[in-house]
């Protein structure tokens, strides 16, 4: 499973990849690229750089949290939730979005 730091340092570097992939993205083609209905609607008040590093930072303390608690687990089954459903599907987009 990897050493518990590991773990939580992918799961931080997966957090900062899908923050700056989603922000390219919003950029491109609005806040509607943002699946997320409550992170769309922050991203309406407050703008897309705002919402997205108060919502990682707010993720990436829930993982250190979790780190802390022992609960590696948890953290590889959110940190692989992040590579499937926001770092993956971000990336197989922008492909095609380049081809």
């Amino acid at each position: 499973m990897g050493s518990p730091r590991f773990v939580l340092t992918i799961f931080v570097i997966m957090q900062v990849a899908d923050g700056l992939i989603t922000f390219a993205a919003v950029r491109l083609f609005g806040p509607g690229a943002e699946a997320n209905p409550v992170l769309q609607t922050w991203m309406h008040l407050l703008g897309p750089g705002v919402t997205l590093v108060t919502a990682k930072t707010v993720a990436c303390a829930g993982a250190v949290l979790l780190y802390s608690a022992g609960r590696e687990r948890t953290l590889v089954v959110l940190t692989s939730l992040v590579v499937s459903l926001g770092v993956g599907p971000w990336l197989a987009v922008l492909r095609d979005f380049s081809q």
